[in-house]
Formats: C-alpha cells, structure tokens, sequence
C-alpha cells in the first residue's frame, strides 16, 4: 500500500515531506489541501482506489473539535476499514506546529520571535504569521514556502501528531496494522 499524507496548506506539506522522507523515501506521497472540507474529500478519493493508507492532518478550532472529528471519522469510516487511514487534528490551525520549537520559528522569521508572538502562536498561528511576515491568504503560504526551504525542521520530528502520523506509516510498512476485534 502506498503512504499518502493529506496536509491542509502548501508550506506544511513541505514541512512534513521534509519530516517523513527520509524514513519513507520518495514511495510517500504528501498532498496539500486548501480548505479542511477540501482535505477530507481529497482523502476518501484517495481512499477509494484501494491502493493507498491515508493520515490525513488538518485543522479544528477548539470549540469545534469534537464535532470536527464525529465528521471525519464518519466521512472516512464510509469510505475504507478504519485501518486504513489516520487522521490528526491540529488546534486551532496546522501551522501550530510551526510554534512547536524556538529554533525553527527564529529561523522561518528571520529574528528571535517575542514572547507574545510564541503565545499567540499557540491560539493563532496563522495571524501571528500574517502579521509578523506581511503577507495572508495564498501569499502567506507561498512566503512560508519559500522561508522554509532553508530552515532545519527536524525538531519538530518530536511534536506528537508528527509521532502519530509516523508511527501509522511505520505499522503499514511493517505489517503491523491491524483493527483489534
């Protein structure tokens, strides 16, 4: 089966394929979404040619995030057996993960980030990052991007949903992945 990862935003897919390549090599293959709605439905088609495993990371805002997960796992549970995909909400935004370490974030901004940028970032990344780069919407990403090609991830290796999805990966690889009954 081929490892597929569905990320919502352009610059964190190349944030987690910079993460998962060196472990999964060129047979993983991570996509990018716009929207969470449009992460789903690219996940169940992907799904639905029998030949891949999905982890699927998108975002859920807090007062959201039990319902958003009823809607996904009902979504995918649809479309293929539960041990076939994986997916792991990010709060509030997946660019929370850019947060996630000190060195990173100094190095996408180019400068030490204040102590209100790292607290905000946590409930609001993506506007911490819109005001702080001057850019938002599609610029931003793109920005993101383009920051990004020379930052070390590698720290943010350790972040759990980072450890969620290479686990799901490593379990398919290794023939481990099995639904308990």
């Amino acid at each position: 089966m081929i490892p597929v990862l569905v990320v919502r935003g352009h610059a964190m897919a190349l944030v987690l394929r910079r993460l998962f390549e060196p472990e999964f090599g060129r047979e993983l293959h991570v996509l990018d979404a716009d929207y969470v709605g449009s992460s789903v439905s690219l996940a169940r088609s992907i799904l639905l040619n029998r030949k891949s495993v999905v982890a699927l990371m998108t975002d859920s805002k807090q007062e959201e995030l039990r319902q958003t997960h009823r809607s996904i796992m009902y979504l995918l549970v649809g479309v293929a057996c539960a041990d076939l995909w994986k997916f792991v909400l990010m709060v509030p935004q997946t660019e929370v993960l850019l947060f996630a370490d000190r060195s990173v974030l100094r190095q996408i901004l180019g400068r030490e980030p204040t102590g209100e940028e790292l607290a905000r970032g946590q409930s609001e990344p993506r506007r911490v990052l819109e005001e702080v780069l001057g850019f938002d919407g599609s610029s931003l990403d793109e920005e993101l991007c383009r920051r990004l090609e020379r930052v070390d991830v590698s720290p943010l290796s350790e972040h759990p949903a980072v450890q969620q999805v290479r686990q799901f990966f490593r379990d398919h690889r290794d023939g481990r992945a099995s639904l308990p009954f």
